[in-house]
């Protein structure tokens, strides 16, 4: 693994998950043979001096969402990471998992300070694993599925120290899949093999005990997931026949799934993230490129608009929200990257 397993720490100032993996979740992306500057890893001690300025559109909607504000980060990760998991306990974030710049598979979890801004190693996963799913829980964050060098099955639940145990088994397994937390339950979706994508939508308390609860219409790997008033919103992803542009919403409490608008184009690999009452959708892959755009769903409607590009075109970012502010972390172009982006509104 490319992470040591003794703790190190990055210390970097201001504030502040999936790409193309292993065979058993998709062929790996080669690393890139030259990085541009900005997805360089950062030195192991670094310091930056000020918050960053926007890099990319602050561009209004169309459909009368806020100013939308994308920024890269002056908080970088240590080192390229994609397909990883990001759970948020408070202002921190653990993110576990994911392939490194090599294209090994790491256990590493790595604790995002929101409020010092610094990076720095808490544990290892006992299972590593990329192209997991992740949410938290009662205090306590669930990482499903994901791959090595073949897909697994494993439950995995981290706690805020970033103590790691496995406490359980998916019925069959998964990578390339998502998970979300919704009124004292974990959702999962989407996900498979290359071989069988797997449509059944499970629900859990505690990671152990799992149930089926309904089925996507369309049954896809590496969608964008998100929750907005209670509904799960699945967006694009790939099927065996290739990515689909479909956005398609559960409700947990009847197991009820809908079509209810499409993207203006297939897509796969992207990152949905809740900023006030807009959901968005950044980056992705289509037609196996990587994606630069910043998509606004409207969750009434399914009608979608273009409000904002990313400093970067990138798949697979790790996403989270903070105290009303999107990070979307690392991900990859050509190899993974190791910057961070947020999004937020005004």
């Amino acid at each position: 693994m490319a992470e040591k397993q003794s703790p190190a720490r990055v210390v970097l100032s201001a504030a502040l998950v999936m790409v193309v993996g292993l065979a058993a979740c998709g062929q790996p992306s080669p690393p890139a043979s030259a990085s541009t500057g900005a997805d360089l890893p950062s030195p192991a001690r670094s310091q930056v001096a000020a918050a960053p300025s926007p890099t990319t559109s602050d561009l209004a909607s169309p459909t009368a969402i806020p100013r939308i504000v994308i920024a890269r980060s002056a908080v970088r990760l240590p080192a390229g990471r994609s397909r990883a998991v990001a759970l948020v306990f408070g202002s921190e974030v653990l993110l576990c998992g994911g392939l490194t710049s090599s294209g090994a598979t790491t256990g590493a979890i790595l604790d995002l300070n929101l409020q010092e801004g610094s990076v720095s190693q808490l544990g290892m996963l006992p299972a590593p694993v990329h192209d997991a799913g992740g949410a938290v829980i009662g205090g306590a964050g669930y990482v499903f599925g994901g791959g090595r060098a073949v897909a697994g099955s494993t439950i995995q639940r981290i706690d805020p120290a970033g103590r790691a145990t496995a406490v359980g088994q998916l019925p069959a397994i998964r990578a390339d899949l998502a998970v979300a937390s919704v009124d004292g339950e974990l959702i999962v979706v989407g996900g498979g093999t290359p071989a069988l994508t797997d449509g059944r939508v499970l629900a859990t308390t505690d990671g152990h005990d799992l149930r089926t609860i309904g089925h996507l219409i369309d049954p896809v790997r590496y969608p964008a997931v998100t929750v907005f008033g209670g509904l799960v919103y699945v967006i694009g992803g790939a099927t065996p026949h290739g990515d689909t542009n479909v956005i398609q919403v559960l409700d947990p409490a009847t197991g009820v799934v809908r079509v209810i608008g499409h993207l203006p184009h297939a897509l796969s690999h992207a990152s949905a993230l809740v900023i006030g009452q807009a959901i968005l959708v950044a980056g992705g892959r289509a037609g196996g490129r990587a994606q630069g755009s910043v998509l606004s769903v409207v969750p009434a409607t399914g009608t979608v608009s273009v409000v904002g590009r990313l400093p970067v075109p990138a798949s697979d970012m790790a996403a989270v929200v903070v105290d009303g502010v999107g990070y979307l972390i690392g991900g990859e172009t050509t190899s993974p990257i190791a910057s961070i982006v947020t999004v937020s509104i005004e």
